[in-house]
């Protein structure tokens, strides 16, 4: 890694990170702030990082990374940390960045990897994972939400709970057993569900938190 690139980090978060951003508070949602100048400047500040393929940015340029090193992605990180932001992209794609997308990259067809990934990369698209059941949390051996396949697709039954963000997600990387024939840790598969469809309802759990 050399100085250069570095420096041309620097100057380009320098150059592109909106001013009202500098210190703005940023959850998994977005901007805290009530004030439009600043959510204007937040989906700004993630466009110019999703263009610059920086939301993933050690993701293969054609999935909307931008193909850089670990090394160079924390020279990124640190860039922007320096002048008082965040990148949010992670945040806003919910488990598609940190979980879902390398899943993908090292399991998914180029189809799904086409399909998906930019949508990620972008903050465009949040991801949720339905992993924990109301009688199968740390046990995920014991999940039995079933997927069955008939002509028209998969068919799932079953319920979900600690899915964080599934009220916002519009897509899920779900966890459901495809084969009860099999032993307990077999017969376990991961599909991608849309969440807006027939059939998918989700219910927030109220916490006095």
């Amino acid at each position: 890694m050399t100085a250069e690139f570095e420096t041309s980090v620097r100057d380009w978060v320098a150059q592109n990170l909106p001013a009202p951003l500098a210190g703005a508070r940023i959850d998994m949602y977005g901007v805290v702030s009530g004030d439009p100048a600043v959510k204007d400047a937040f989906d700004l500040w993630r466009r110019r990082l999703a263009a610059q393929g920086w939301g993933a940015p050690t993701w293969p340029v054609e999935y909307g990374g931008a193909g850089l090193t670990d090394a160079q992605a924390k020279v990124v990180s640190r860039a922007i940390a320096k002048a008082g932001s965040m990148n949010p992209i992670p945040y806003l794609s919910g488990m598609g960045v940190t979980m879902v997308g390398p899943t993908l990259l090292e399991y998914g067809t180029p189809e799904q990897k086409a399909r998906h990934l930019p949508g990620m990369a972008s903050g465009e698209v949040r991801w949720c994972l339905g992993l924990s059941e109301p009688n199968a949390g740390s046990d995920l051996a014991s999940l039995t939400t079933s997927a069955e396949l008939d002509d028209e697709g998969w068919v799932l039954n079953g319920q979900k709970t600690w899915t964080s963000g599934a009220d916002k997600s519009q897509w899920c990387g779900v966890l459901v057993r495809t084969d009860r024939s099999a032993a307990k840790r077999d017969g376990i598969s991961f599909l991608m569900l849309e969440m807006k469809q027939p059939g998918i309802v989700t219910r927030p759990i109220s916490l006095i938190a």
